[in-house]
This record gives structure tokens, C-alpha cells and sequence, in this order.
């Protein structure tokens, strides 16, 4: 789906002229409205204005009457936004708007379970799914990183090239007291995703990296806001136990972080290279850390 009309739905008359701008520089036809009840016409994105009362129920309403729309939550504080399909930063950036759309399509159409190949993504945001690979790992349901890559990759380029903040993170278990077997791993991951879902903003994006690394793609976060993501994960992760052969178990994780240095070069590889030697210092350290490469000192995480 190719999004060239939308609706803007904010009670504020100053917001909403801001928001109607914002879109317009991204090239849409856009129509501005207080209410859901006076729209007129299609649109195949609808934007919810930070002064929307009772967001949920009006997104509700706009997916009865237009299914195909994406409907996004504008928020000068990135946060979560379970009722929509995406969080729409504010100030809108109309160059960052018209590499985003695409793909906040092409994660609406895989989240929804329809094969990636029917997507209509640009050509370099699209998941590519290799024969007899599975979309999703089993053990955390985080999009496995072969199909998910090439997001990840336009990501990093997209924010170097517009000098926008973006950070990512690797998080990895603590060594355990006990050898981890299949069962064992099964509830130490499905606990973790849980983790990290309640930690991350709608704006962030979870990718199963490899067996024992989940990969945090955070867009439109320099490295105090990704410090601030992943001391969350590591707190709930350390808030937890479990009980496997009649012995308590109490997991941790290391975080290890990288995030663009404006005016450098940087590319994912690079970016994971620095994460992973973060990650290294934080379980060397003596895990239940948060570790980065920059002059702020890794920050240990007290378990309860």
C-alpha cells in the first residue's frame, strides 16, 4: 500500500495546523479534522494528535470504518501507544516521514501474519523470508534477524544520512548456576521477551540476533535514552526468578550498548562490534550491568 492521503485528527487548532504541516512536507494530501466523527473521505493513514481524548476508542472507530489505514499516535515523547500501529515523533521530520512509512506498513503486514512477499515495501526495507527459516524465533516470538536485517540495515543508514539519534543494544543472559537445557532455556527466554516487551517503547524494535542475543534497534534514541531502555530490561529481568529441579533461580542480564556519533561514518557492523564489546565489559565486570563506549561508566543494576 502506497500512503499518499491523510487524516489528522487533533482538538487543538495549533496542533492540529502543526500536525497537517508536518505531513505535508512529507509530500501527503492531508486533511485536518477536531473529531473522527467530522472525517470525510479515505485515507490510508490516520494521525491521533497528542490531545486526543480517549485515543483507543477513536482508534477503534477509524479501523471499522478504514481497515487498511495505518493509524499512528503522535507524541512529543516517544512511549507506547498499544492502540496504534506506530508512534509518530513530534516534531515531524517530513524526509524522516517519507523513508518510514513504507516500512511501518511492511511491520503492520508481518505482524498481521500475511507472507512477506505480498508486502509492498521499497525494495531495501523488505524482509527477504529464505526457504524453510522460520519468521519468528520460538523461544521469544522476536522477528528472527534473517528476515529482519534489512530494516535494520536501512535504519542505521537512514538516521546517519539525516543525522537523526539512533542506538542499539545486545542483551544476553548471565551465566546461570545450572547447565540450561531446552526446557530451562524455553522459560528463561519467554520470561525475557516479556522483559523487554514491558521495557521498550512503540518506537523500538526487538530482533532475535542470534541463540542468546536479542538485538534492541532504538530509532530516534541517542545513548541516554538507550541507557534509560535497557536498565529497565536489566531491572525486570532481576525482579524475577523461576524454579527448575527444586532449585530457585534468580536470572540477570548483561546490556552492552553503541549508538551514532553524528559526523561519523558508522555503519551496523561497526555499531554491533561496539555493543558487543560492550556487552563483554558488562558480564566481565560481574554481569546485571549496563555497559557503554563512551565516558559514562557502566551502571550496575541492584537485583531484588
Amino acid at each position: 500500500m502506497r500512503i499518499t492521503r491523510a487524516i489528522v485528527i487533533e482538538p487543538g487548532a495549533a496542533g492540529r495546523r502543526k500536525l497537517k504541516e508536518g505531513l505535508e512536507k512529507a509530500g501527503l494530501d492531508v486533511s485536518a479534522v477536531a473529531g473522527w466523527e467530522e472525517a470525510q473521505g479515505r485515507a490510508h493513514l490516520v494521525v491521533l494528535g497528542p490531545s486526543v481524548e480517549r485515543p483507543a476508542r477513536v482508534a477503534r472507530a477509524v479501523r471499522e470504518q478504514l481497515p487498511q489505514a495505518l493509524v499512528l499516535a503522535a507524541q512529543e515523547t516517544p512511549g507506547k501507544a498499544g492502540f496504534a500501529d506506530g508512534v509518530l515523533p513530534l516534531p515531524i521530520s517530513g524526509k524522516d516521514l517519507r523513508v518510514r512509512l513504507p516500512e511501518l506498513v511492511q511491520l503492520r503486514t508481518l505482524s498481521r501474519g500475511t507472507p512477506a512477499r505480498k508486502a509492498r515495501a521499497t525494495p531495501a526495507s523488505e524482509p527477504v523470508r529464505s526457504s524453510g527459516e522460520p519468521l519468528l524465533d520460538p523461544l521469544t516470538q522476536f522477528y528472527a534477524f534473517a528476515h529482519f536485517k534489512d530494516f535494520v540495515f536501512v535504519e542505521v543508514k537512514r538516521s546517519r544520512r539525516y543525522g537523526l539519534p539512533l542506538a542499539l543494544a545486545l542483551v544476553a543472559f548471565d551465566p546461570l548456576p545450572v547447565r540450561a537445557g531446552r526446557e530451562l532455556r524455553a522459560q528463561l527466554h519467554g520470561g525475557l521477551a516479556l522483559a523487554i516487551r514491558r521495557a521498550l517503547r512503540d518506537t523500538d524494535f526487538p530482533v532475535q540476533y542470534s541463540a542468546d542475543r536479542v538485538l534492541l534497534l532504538l530509532p530516534h534514541t541517542d545513548l541516554a535514552g538507550a541507557h534509560t531502555v535497557a536498565r529497565r530490561v536489566c531491572e525486570r529481568v532481576a525482579r524475577s526468578s523461576l524454579t527448575f529441579d527444586d532449585q530457585v533461580i534468580r536470572p540477570t542480564v548483561s546490556v552492552g550498548l553503541a549508538a551514532l556519533t553524528p559526523g561519523r561514518e558508522v555503519s551496523f557492523a561497526d555499531l554491533v562490534r561496539q555493543a558487543q564489546s560492550s556487552l563483554e565489559s558488562a558480564q566481565a565486570a560481574g554481569g546485571n550491568r549496563v555497559e557503554m563506549l563512551a565516558e559514562t561508566p557502566g551502571l550496575e543494576i541492584e537485583g531484588t
